[in-house]
């Protein structure tokens, strides 16, 4: 396989480079941190240069076409480039009914105002993606990809419609006769139970018009009961990667109209750019998130999946990217059902260097039987190895209390019932987890939660309790605006906190504006084995100590007299 030159690669949208600061092929610094793009040793490779347009009569993709003829169109186009090693051209906008599924050596690229306009269910869970009808595909299992300047809009899908039960089995529900008569109306859509007795992903794999009765993927854990309000609809991710990518860069390009509330089950789909478990060797480079549930989200996990690729996602580089009206502008995940975060980076390693945002931080969607939670800007569902450096961004004063507000449909929602500013800057748990400069302006509840990420589909497993959190350098994190509860502050709930012993590193934090509860969460009155700076940049102090020192000395920055205590001296 021939090798690419990165300035092949980058060269038509040098622009993008340019904004960061660097030319293609050179060495791009952020603050501490030296990240490099793809050499001629690159795993991302290409051989002609021959151009292809899907509207070139071989293959037919047309504005005035069917979503499912550009479907087909695109889709052929896009399997005779990658066997070519030709680059595929999106000219125009076109409609899509359903997955655009890439392959090795596939080379996408989008014209500056052309959009892929998606308007229907992809059935795998990502309209652009490498996956099949299961991880046991060996046809997930792909090299070699390019994605530049592709343009993805989820605002054809449709929303979630609410159906009533009105009988069940082990794995069907009839639903009432407000449901569609069409035979195979909802078939490859996803339903959830609003009770919340019944969690994860259920696809709807029949559909009888005549008795309104759904099969399902499988089978109910708690059969409902009649009368369960239920949602169905779709669950989808713009671009979504998994279970057998090895090199891959995606240069410029947007990711929009993929809101949670509009996913089934809410809080699973979403993703502007999801790198699920089983990607190795990607960067993507100057692309922008807008309406989405998470801008971009990684996860890695440790094992493999039945067509022999592992879960692991290593060599993650996520450069130069934006966030708009995202529940979560970055989520780093590592769920794993079975064991804590054991710093394994064989799993998981994953940078991001330059994010910037603007209204991010609520994720109030997902459905739960209690614990009703907030969420952070940056979440860590149980993530290990990430480094971070340069996010700055800001909410406006609607956000989120207005604009989107927070949900009043369902009682599981779980944000249902809360009000105000959204959770914090950074909230979640992990291992070797660093940052070094994040800026954010806007009203907060806290600066940084230790727990679990409940509002984003964490719930701290196998212990249900965060462990493990060692290592953890937070520095230049900066707050401009009021604070309402604390800097540092872990779950209220005894049975869910991280123990005192479970917490180590060193966070730096500066304050721009009013803290109103304290410094530290009064719950970490023990807590002696993180060291905290934290400086009131309007007073003019600064703060050295453990939240166990810093708790007995007063807990506000009132307590402490002008320039620099340091408590660990005294």
């Amino acid at each position: 396989m021939s090798k690419i030159n990165p300035r092949e690669v980058f060269g038509a949208v040098a622009a993008a480079i340019v904004v960061l600061g660097v030319v293609p092929g050179s060495t791009l610094r952020l603050q501490a941190e030296t990240i490099r793009f793809p050499s001629d040793e690159s795993r991302v490779s290409s051989g002609s240069s021959r151009l292809i347009d899907v509207r070139a009569p071989s293959y037919g993709a047309s504005t005035g076409a069917t979503g499912t003829a550009n479907q087909a169109a695109i889709q052929k186009a896009m399997d005779s480039g990658a066997a070519a090693h030709s680059t595929v051209n999106i000219t125009e906008t076109f409609e899509v009914r359903s997955v655009l599924k890439t392959s090795s050596n596939l080379h996408l690229r989008g014209h500056q105002n052309a959009w892929l306009v998606q308007q229907g269910s992809s059935s795998v869970g990502g309209f652009l993606t490498n996956l099949r009808n299961n991880t046991a595909a060996a046809a997930t299992i792909q090299s070699n990809i390019v994605l530049e300047n592709v343009n993805i809009d989820g605002a054809g899908t449709t929303e979630p419609v609410e159906l009533e039960a009105a009988s069940l089995t082990e794995r069907t529900v009839a639903f009432t006769s407000a449901a569609s008569p069409v035979d195979g109306f909802y078939k490859g859509l996803a339903v959830v139970d609003t009770t919340t007795a019944n969690i994860g992903l259920r696809i709807i794999t029949d559909y009888v018009g005549t008795s309104r009765t759904a099969t399902l993927s499988s089978k109910w854990a708690r059969k409902p009961p009649v009368g369960t309000k239920m949602l169905v609809g779709f669950n989808d991710n713009a671009v979504g990667f998994a279970a057998g990518l090895d090199g891959m860069v995606s240069i410029g390009g947007v990711s929009k109209n993929y809101p949670a509330n509009k996913q089934i089950p809410p809080g699973l789909g979403g993703k502007g750019f999801n790198l699920e478990q089983g990607v190795a060797n990607a960067k993507v480079v100057g692309r922008h998130a807008e309406n989405c549930g998470t801008g971009f989200f990684v996860q890695g996990l440790h094992g493999s999946f039945k067509n022999g690729s592992t879960k692991r996602t290593v060599a993650i580089e996520l450069i130069g990217n934006s966030v708009k009206n995202c529940g979560s502008a970055l989520t780093i995940a590592g769920i794993n059902k079975t064991a804590d975060p054991d710093g394994d980076t064989k799993d998981s390693q994953v940078t991001v260097a330059g994010l910037t945002y603007e209204n991010a931080g609520h994720s109030p969607y997902r459905l739960v039987s209690v614990d009703h939670q907030k969420s952070g800007v940056i979440n860590f569902l149980e993530a290990q190895n990430v480094i971070i450096s340069n996010v700055i961004g800001h909410n406006d004063s609607r956000y989120p209390t207005t604009f989107p507000g927070y949900p009043t449909d369902y009682s599981t929602r779980v944000g249902y019932g809360l009000s105000g500013d959204i959770g914090a800057m950074v909230w979640g748990w992990g291992r070797n987890l660093a940052i070094d400069g994040f800026s954010h302006s806007g009203n907060v509840d806290n600066v940084i939660v230790v727990g679990r990420g409940r509002a984003l589909g964490d719930d701290a497993a196998p212990s249900g309790v965060p462990r493990n959190c060692f290592n953890w350098s937070f520095r230049g994190i900066e707050h401009n605006g009021i604070v309402n509860e604390y800097v540092i502050r872990i779950d209220p709930q005894p049975a869910r906190r991280v123990a005192a012993s479970q917490l180590t590193g060193d966070i730096e934090v500066a304050i721009n504006g009013e803290v109103i509860g304290g410094l530290v969460d009064p719950n970490m009155a023990t807590f002696a084995n993180i060291t905290l700076t934290l400086r009131d940049n309007v007073g003019l102090k600064t703060v050295i100590g453990t939240p166990q020192q810093i708790y007995a000395a007063g807990n506000t920055f009132a307590s402490f007299g002008g320039g620099v205590t340091d408590l660990r001296t005294k």
